[in-house]
């Protein structure tokens, strides 16, 4: 039955329930004090580390190199850094998470990577930005024990320095075995090809295009001189009356033997020139390879002299690096130290549960303690009203008692 409609009844249920809400706040904030003081104490160490932009601005870092933005290199560090392997790694080095019931690899692999965070530095005016580069790095570990997070975050930063250092040579070594791998490649094919092309050029040469034009040139003569061949037949033929048989036979022998040479230079000629379409098409084909390689091969030279550049210049540290920018040192208190804000917290949230309780008991509760209350809910008015009548008591200890029984 509702009986809180009103502010004297509010007050008068406070009243009641007063011993239950107290004892709610009681209990509630001596469990939070005893939960405050058993709570370990972490301690936060922070290590940073600064990119520094390239000493040597060329074009040979962008040209000789595989594209590798900054952002993507920390990331790949902080995978090494963060596996499984690694993990283990330093947990042993620094005998973390040991004890008599030491717990499984897993977890304490998840342990680790929950007590270790790295994050990147980014410009605030600059993060809206998908291209903007971190300018920095920032390796935080939390532990129960401060001169291990620092040594932990220290020992962090020396991998992710390390690994650095490792990426960024290998990365120019390798660029310049793969330049110099090509050049070898390329060179072998242009040798190649240049070989076939002059051997093709060597075949087909009264076919080439830069022949053609004499080759029909070469035609037409070569016509001519059959049709003049051939009218001296006619002329031998009529003046054959004239000259004695074997002189007839000895100059009809020499113009077939001339016009045979004449007419087989022709036919090769029409066969070389109906080959020429065919011949050119390969031809140009062949030559346009060759360009392509060519220019390949040039490219590829001037890469790898880029590339020899950039290692050159990587092994003297005159490219993008890390640099140490602040190392860990050993916290001097925790961060965990808000205890009062832990019982205070607790305080509140134990009496609001007490008066939460409270109300709920007078919500529910059927008793009807007022004359407003009867003619609230009965819709009738009360004729007699028999007030409570209270044995005084003697003091508050007597008070308490009854309240308490």
């Amino acid at each position: 039955m509702n009986s809180l409609l009103s502010l004297s009844s509010l007050r008068r249920a406070l009243k009641r329930r007063a011993l239950l809400i107290a004892t709610v706040f009681i209990c509630g904030t001596i469990m939070a004090l005893l939960f405050a003081i058993k709570r370990p104490a972490v301690f936060e160490a922070t290590a940073v580390i600064q990119i520094e932009a390239p000493k040597v601005t060329t074009n040979l870092a962008s040209g000789a190199t595989v594209t590798t933005t900054s952002g993507n290199r920390l990331k790949l560090i902080e995978q090494k850094l963060m596996s499984r392997d690694s993990i283990l790694a330093v947990i042993e080095k620094f005998d973390l998470f040991g004890g008599d019931a030491a717990p499984s690899d897993s977890i304490r692999v998840g342990l680790f990577r929950e007590s270790v965070q790295i994050t990147e530095l980014i410009d605030p005016a600059q993060a809206w930005r998908p291209d903007v580069q971190p300018s920095g790095l920032s390796i935080t570990v939390r532990l129960g024990d401060a001169r291990k997070a620092a040594d932990i975050a220290n020992e962090l930063l020396a991998q992710v320095l390390a690994e650095g250092k490792k990426r960024s040579e290998i990365r120019a070594s390798q660029t310049l075995a793969f330049f110099e791998t090509e050049e070898a490649r390329i060179g072998a094919e242009i040798e190649a090809l240049s070989l076939e092309f002059a051997r093709f050029k060597e075949r087909n040469a009264a076919s080439l295009p830069g022949n053609t034009e004499a080759q029909q040139d070469q035609l037409s003569r070569l016509q001519e001189t059959q049709l003049e061949f051939e009218n001296r037949f006619v002329e031998l033929e009529t003046n054959s009356s004239r000259l004695r048989a074997e002189e007839r036979q000895r100059q009809s022998e020499l113009l077939s033997q001339q016009l045979s040479l004449v007419e087989t230079r022709i036919a090769d000629i029409e066969k070389a020139l109906a080959a020429a379409p065919e011949v050119e098409r390969l031809y140009r084909m062949m030559e346009r390879e060759l360009e392509q390689l060519q220019g390949q091969y040039s490219t590829i030279t001037t890469r790898r002299t880029e590339a020899a550049m950039a290692q050159q210049l990587e092994s003297q540290n005159q490219f993008e690096r890390f640099e140490v920018l602040e190392t860990a040192l050993v916290p001097e208190y925790p961060v965990s130290s808000g205890k009062k804000k832990m019982v205070l917290a607790g305080a509140i949230a134990s009496l609001l549960v007490g008066l939460g309780l409270g109300f709920i008991f007078e919500w529910f509760s059927p008793v009807l303690r007022t004359s407003e209350q009867v003619e609230r809910e009965l819709g009738l008015r009360p004729v007699v009203i028999i007030p409570v009548l209270q044995k005084p008591q003697t003091g508050w200890r007597g008070k308490l008692g009854l309240r308490a029984a």
